[in-house]
């Protein structure tokens, strides 16, 4: 129900109207009066004055009926009968408990108004720009901590049956979900900065080479793109971080830390001689060592085929170096001639377990090796880059040097245990 406030002229007429008569000043100025004219007179009133050349406005709210006592001046009409108009709404919907309102516009938003201006910002905007942050924080506040995420990712894409993946790659992306979870479990995504991964990527231990970290790199940055798609952040914040591959000159094994590595694997990690000779007699990388089988290789014809993985091509090679290779693979194949040259489960933890054992460990130290001592037999880069599969911009930076005679003659006469 609509509360009637209308303040009736002496005709009797509810309408507004502009009435002329003397009104003492709110401020005293002694016995002189202001002459105010009258340009509301509906309840809150509003009455217009010169003062100094200017005209200035006073919305005149004192009303025993509804508790108030207050006056407002303002610079321009226009805002005199919007606050106007807004007390009387104010009253037609809150009746007497407008005072409670008004009392709080009155003393604090004029304060709150004030505080704002330097910086060019209504109340509405302030207020509109706060509910926005807060509704933002509630949200952060339900979003899962990494940890959750973290083991929400990894079985999605361990799962995944639009776009499975290899045995050996569910391993690396479990190594890499265990990292994420130990290093960021607590946090929550939102809290990861672009400062907090790079010190993060930075933070991971690489032996010789950058590849590591790159490595680390691609899985971290993997999970908080997922991060994005699934709407807990606006902005993955590996964004921009690079990591270079160490220009350094490579490191080699002299040819007794070879010999060491293959007695180790000889008594401890018999599954692992095939595969670490494919890399140090063969020059074969890592990935494509581990994925060669019996059949892969012709003993007639002294060539080893490396079937196609992903983006890399199959390829053959046929090597014209001394039979070091094949005096081991024929004495691995004879003495077991039911296992398979690689392990066929846990190939990645039983490496590790071998790289624990051996030592300080040269990342792709036994491939290095073969190309440097292979380049020292054959004296022909273009020999080295086939066998290899490099580029010859590659081999000539890494290989093209030169060894002890010493040196030679120990790594192409190492044999198995009798």
């Amino acid at each position: 129900m609509l509360i009637d406030n209308v303040v009736r002229g002496l005709s009797g007429s509810g309408v507004d109207s502009v009435v002329s008569y003397d009104l003492t000043t709110p401020r005293s100025q002694g016995k002189k009066k202001q002459q105010y004219r009258t340009i509301r007179k509906k309840f809150p009133k509003i009455y217009r004055y010169e003062k100094c050349g200017g005209e200035y406005y006073v919305v005149d709210c004192r009303s025993k009926q509804w508790g108030l006592k207050h006056r407002k001046g303002f610079n321009n009409e226009v805002e005199a009968v919007k606050y106007a108009q807004e007390i009387d709404e104010q009253i037609q919907k809150n009746g007497r408990a407008v005072a409670n309102n008004l009392v709080y516009q009155d003393r604090d938003l004029e304060k709150l108004v004030a505080m704002l201006q330097p910086f060019g910002v209504t109340l509405d905007e302030a207020i509109a720009e706060f509910v926005i942050i807060k509704e933002d924080e509630i949200r952060k506040t339900a979003i899962p901590s990494i940890q959750e995420l973290a083991l929400k990712w990894y079985e999605d894409k361990r799962d995944s049956k639009s776009n499975p993946l290899r045995p050996k790659t569910k391993n690396e992306l479990k190594v890499y979900w265990s990292f994420i979870t130990q290093k960021l479990g607590q946090l929550k995504p939102h809290d990861v900065t672009h400062a907090i991964a790079d010190e993060l990527i930075d933070s991971v231990y690489s032996s010789d080479t950058n590849q590591t970290l790159k490595h680390y790199l691609k899985y971290v940055r993997m999970f908080f793109k997922w991060c994005v798609e699934q709407d807990y952040i606006p902005k993955n914040p590996t964004d921009k971080i690079r990591v270079k591959l160490n220009p350094d000159e490579v490191k080699i094994y002299p040819p007794d830390e070879i010999e060491r590595l293959l007695r180790l694997c000889e008594k401890q990690f018999p599954s692992l001689l095939g595969y670490y000779c494919l890399t140090v007699f063969a020059g074969l990388r890592p990935s494509e060592a581990q994925r060669v089988e019996w059949k892969d290789v012709d003993f007639a014809t002294k060539q080893i085929f490396v079937s196609k993985l992903g983006k890399r091509g199959a390829r053959r090679i046929s090597l014209k170096a001394p039979d070091t290779i094949w005096i081991w693979l024929e004495h691995i194949k004879n003495k077991n001639p039911n296992q398979s040259l690689n392990p066929v489960k846990n190939h990645a933890n039983l490496q590790r377990k071998s790289r624990e054992a051996f030592g300080e460990w040269i990342q792709d130290g036994l491939r290095h090796s073969f190309g440097t001592y292979y380049y020292n037999y054959s004296h022909n880069i273009y020999e080295v880059v086939y066998a290899m599969g490099n580029s010859e911009k590659i081999a000539k930076r890494h290989y093209l040097r030169e060894v002890t005679t010493e040196w030679m003659e120990k790594y192409w006469a190492l044999r198995p245990a009798a």
